[in-house]
């Protein structure tokens, strides 16, 4: 009999808890978000670029990056070679024409300024890395900012001066690589 209580019990209890009631509709809202990064892109608008003729003394060579940034600063700095007799700076046996560090590089962005009362002329700082088998001389790094609304996205001239200072150098095309590097600092 005291099994037939308990056993009843249950059952009851059971039933109460088992009534349930459904809607029938439902809904949930959840929160999306997501974070635009930092992004730049490089291109080289004139990858082939004819320096002129030359006999003695300083020249240059202006090369035409377009630069594009989410952000309106970007810093941006250059590695630039000597320049090699026949495109050959590993055999060559000709001294190559040297850069002018005196005259550091120009930076000149279409529609931006260096900031912090800087010039746009970036100073040599020493040995950069390779751009292939060409050894380059890297420049400090110089912030600028755009004029366009929130990004940076324009032509960047970048002009490097040589000096041809040898009467004797032999005839013929010499030639070097230069690259322009944009960083979008924190």
């Amino acid at each position: 009999m005291k099994k037939m209580i308990i056993l009843s019990l249950v059952l009851v209890l059971a039933g109460f808890v088992g009534v349930s009631q459904a809607d029938l509709t439902g809904d949930a809202t959840a929160h999306v978000f997501a974070v635009v990064n930092p992004n730049v892109t490089m291109s080289t608008n004139t990858p082939i670029v004819d320096a002129g003729s030359i006999q003695t003394g300083d020249f240059t060579a202006t090369i035409n990056f377009g630069v594009h940034a989410n952000k309106e600063a970007v810093t941006l700095f250059v590695e630039a070679s000597p320049l090699f007799k026949g495109d050959d700076p590993l055999n060559s046996e000709v001294l190559p024409i040297p850069l002018n560090f005196s005259e550091g590089v120009v930076i000149d962005p279409a529609n931006a300024n260096p900031m912090a009362g800087a010039d746009n002329i970036a100073d040599y700082l020493g040995a950069g890395a390779n751009i292939g088998d060409f050894p380059t001389a890297v420049t400090e790094a110089i912030e600028f900012e755009s004029s366009q609304n929130n990004r940076f996205s324009q032509d960047v001239l970048v002009i490097v001066t040589y000096n041809q200072d040898d009467p004797e150098k032999p005839m013929g095309e010499y030639s070097g690589a230069v690259r322009l590097t944009a960083l979008l600092m924190p």
